[in-house]
């Protein structure tokens, strides 16, 4: 999408009402073009067609400079009005534009003015605890101490002094979170590259969290915050993960620091919570063999979900679109184990809320979580059905082909336990073909095993007592799957295959 259309896209009502009140400043036609191209755009959405715009506009098709040029001036003036708009809505922006007014009445030596901004600036910086702008804020004060005798630079230099520490501090925390975020979503795996950064990571947490006291601020609690919990997600340590967040968010609540600027970290600590307490509570259930289902942390976790339900509205639903599928997902991971029927209800009001907004975007999750929540409760045809409509969703089309194996595999198993034979007997050689590039790659041994044995499984008069099949089962069942590779697996090979013997 271009950038324009992105931009026009997240537009709210209010900016689009102060975007035509600040283009109403002239009537010049060009900007009466500007409008025009304003609202095609608004108008078409995704559907929006360049070159049928340019046609509307009145421009050459063959030299298209002025249209161009059109589109540039629109994105200058929606970013103007957006900043009147917002700058006295938040206090990061209020503080740059003390810097930015410093700036102004230093090129024309009102150098009075230029102090009283910058008190403005440095008491607005320590409030809200931008120490990189404070910074600038210091090397102006210096700076302006050449022109009046009344600032001492000295007491300045200091002040500059203390906060690059920090600041050093905070950067290179930033630089190594930074390097660690893109090379987690570039590699698969969780190389020993990336565990000599963890460990310089948590060095540097270690290293800040040594300076601060209770009252050192919302801003660098929340750096720690990140950046411990990014740490604990890699390692998979939802107990530390949950006591992270529990103990940052009563802080939070306790000190009154959660606001609108911050309400999205607020969010992330509740879905965090609730995925961590179903991690901690599905470990537990199936380190003890599935044979009894412990409710505390399933319905604790359900807890947070409402709570991230409510958070969700706050604001005039500020990030609501963001988090919505976290608040579904959560609620119906619970109770695909609580309650599977009551888990089909919250994916039937997800589809719901969707389809309200003619959003398809969360079909492929709709459908395959139907799937095997069907499956759960012995709805065989029913969880087959759902698939064929994740198989024609546009998502699916899109999505990556070892996940496509997992999902077929899955069907392979659904469709066993239908009973439907001649089904798979059609499937199985189409399955077999579709991936038979992935089939000598080690990462999916067990998948194209899972598809063997079940080809075997249906060809049998009686699977259960053909040695051959057992033999083979108990061989799965015995062999050491990594626990990364088990969590891929959309229904649990190893569980199955326990009911098989």
């Amino acid at each position: 999408m271009d950038i324009l259309n992105q931009i026009i896209e997240k537009l709210s009502k209010e900016e689009i009402r102060n975007f035509k009140l600040f283009y109403g400043r002239s009537g010049t036609a060009i900007e009466r073009k500007d409008l025009l191209l304003f609202n095609y755009i608004r108008a078409a959405g995704y559907k929006f067609d360049e070159e049928k715009a340019i046609g509307k506009l009145g421009y050459d098709h063959e030299n298209k400079n002025n249209y161009y040029r059109l589109k540039n001036r629109l994105i200058e003036d929606i970013g103007d009005s957006l900043l009147l708009l917002h700058t006295h809505k938040n206090e990061l922006y209020e503080l740059l534009q003390f810097v930015q007014l410093f700036y102004v009445y230093y090129g024309r030596n009102l150098y009075k003015t230029c102090l009283f901004y910058l008190r403005k600036a440095e008491r607005l910086a320590n409030a809200i605890e931008n120490y990189e702008l404070l910074d600038v804020v210091y090397a102006n004060f210096i700076r302006l101490s050449a022109n009046m005798i009344e600032i001492e630079p000295s007491i300045y230099i200091e002040k500059r002094g203390k906060n690059a520490l920090i600041v050093a501090n905070l950067r290179e925390l930033d630089d190594l979170l930074a390097t660690l975020s893109y090379r987690l979503k570039v590699s698969q795996n969780f190389g020993s590259q990336d565990k000599g950064l963890l460990k310089q990571l948590q060095g540097k947490v270690r290293e800040i969290s040594k300076r601060t006291t209770s009252g050192f601020g919302k801003n660098l609690e929340a750096r720690i915050y990140h950046a411990l919990s990014k740490i604990f997600l890699q390692q998979h340590n939802y107990q530390a993960l949950e006591k992270l967040v529990k103990d940052t968010f009563q802080k939070f609540e306790k000190e009154q620091w959660f606001d609108k600027s911050n309400h999205e970290l607020k969010l992330q600590m509740l879905t965090y919570c609730a995925n961590a307490l179903y991690k901690i509570g599905l470990e537990k259930f199936e380190k003890d063999g599935q044979q009894k289902l412990d409710k505390e942390k399933f319905n604790e976790s359900l807890n947070y979900a409402e709570k991230l339900g409510e958070e969700i509205q706050a604001y005039g639903k500020l990030h609501y679109e963001k988090y919505l599928f976290f608040y579904y997902n959560a609620r119906y991971l619970n109770y695909q184990l609580l309650d599977p029927q009551q888990g089909l209800k919250v994916l039937d009001e997800f589809e719901r809320e969707m389809r309200k907004k003619e959003n398809t975007y969360y079909d492929f999750f709709i459908y395959l979580n139907r799937a095997t929540s069907l499956y759960d409760t012995g709805r065989f045809k029913d969880s087959l059905k759902s698939l064929v409509r994740l198989y024609i969703s546009e998502g699916y089309e899109k999505a990556d082909r070892s996940f496509k194996l997992k999902i077929e595999v899955c069907e392979l198993i659904i469709t066993f336990e239908a009973a439907d034979l001649e089904a798979l007997q059609y499937r199985i050689p189409q399955v077999k073909k579709t991936f038979v590039s992935l089939k000598n790659e080690p990462q999916f041994k067990r998948d194209f095993e899972m598809i063997q044995l079940i080809e075997e499984m249906s060809a049998s008069p009686n699977y259960k007592r053909d040695e051959k099949i057992q033999k083979k089962i108990n061989g799965m069942l015995k062999a050491k799957v990594d626990k990364a590779e088990e969590d891929t697996e959309i229904i649990k090979y190893r569980r199955w295959l326990e009911l098989k013997k």
